[in-house]
């Protein structure tokens, strides 16, 4: 089977321990694929720009599926082929639950980060709530910070791609995970009430994501592999042609696959990249 395509995850995959930089072995790997033709698409709950810095600067990297399937971009054309995303209307109901609460609250939209004004003037104060591998992205300004992202929201049309908590103060975890619930139109990533959530549209599946990008590029699933390590890579893993699981992957996402390769922290991905695609 020659391989012209591969899904790529990001974190536990193509990250090592830091989940910010790319390794050399990891990135020599993806550069001799494009060079060979294949085209190589991360795959990612990531938004965009929040990317590794040597993914968005390597030439040659045309497609992604970012936000765990909520969007596939196309950046050379700068267009979506794909979106599902929580309507405009939905995201300001979402957004007024979670503001004046003064929580590191991560809005994906627009490809980009948008932050509550007040917890993002905070950064300059203190970091403590911003997650370790995130501290980049605050500290270079990446971000938008509104007053009021359900008003800023409403007004502009935005829908939500995914929205990511942390550090949530124990006093407010459930009463928070209770309101997003009774909205009725978000999912969770993660199951139960905790210092840390998750959540996208109801509607969403990231294989339609996948198959917008691989009917563009001319690709069928058997021409394909996708490398992972959890269960946002369960259902690729299984549909490709060839499903390569990370050492490093629970039990379940590694019987999903076809092959196991090493753990992320020992360039497993390059060490796929080289037996199935170099």
């Amino acid at each position: 089977m020659k391989i012209k395509a591969v899904l790529m995850d990001m974190d536990g995959t193509l990250c090592g321990r830091s989940q910010v930089a790319v390794s050399v072995a990891n990135m020599t790997a993806v550069q001799r694929a494009i060079e060979k033709g294949v085209h190589v698409i991360p795959c990612t709950g990531r938004v965009f720009n929040m990317l590794p810095p040597q993914l968005l600067t390597q030439q040659g990297l045309r497609y992604f599926v970012t936000s765990h399937g909520a969007r596939a971009y196309d950046k050379e054309l700068n267009i979506s082929l794909y979106e599902n995303l929580i309507s405009p209307e939905n995201s300001a109901k979402l957004l007024r639950i979670l503001e004046g609460k003064g929580l590191y609250n991560e809005i994906a939209a627009n490809s980009t980060i948008y932050f509550e004004k007040a917890v993002s003037d905070g950064f300059n104060t203190s970091v403590k709530a911003v997650p370790e591998h995130h501290l980049w992205y605050v500290r270079d300004d990446c971000y938008t910070a509104v007053e009021s992202p359900s008003a800023h929201f409403a007004a502009n049309g935005i829908g939500i791609e995914k929205i990511n908590l942390y550090s949530i103060p124990q006093e407010l975890q459930q009463s928070i995970y209770d309101e997003v619930n009774a909205t009725g139109f978000i999912k969770h990533t993660r199951p139960g009430a905790g210092a840390n959530l998750e959540f996208q549209t109801t509607t969403l599946n990231k294989l339609l994501a996948v198959e917008a990008i691989l009917g563009k590029i001319g690709v069928s699933y058997e021409e394909t592999m996708a490398i992972g390590d959890s269960s946002s890579d369960f259902e690729i893993l299984q549909n490709c042609g060839l499903g390569v699981a990370m050492g490093n992957a629970p039990d379940n996402i590694k019987a999903a696959a076809d092959v196991v390769t090493g753990l992320n922290t020992e360039d497993g991905l390059a060490q796929a990249f080289e037996k199935y695609v170099l």
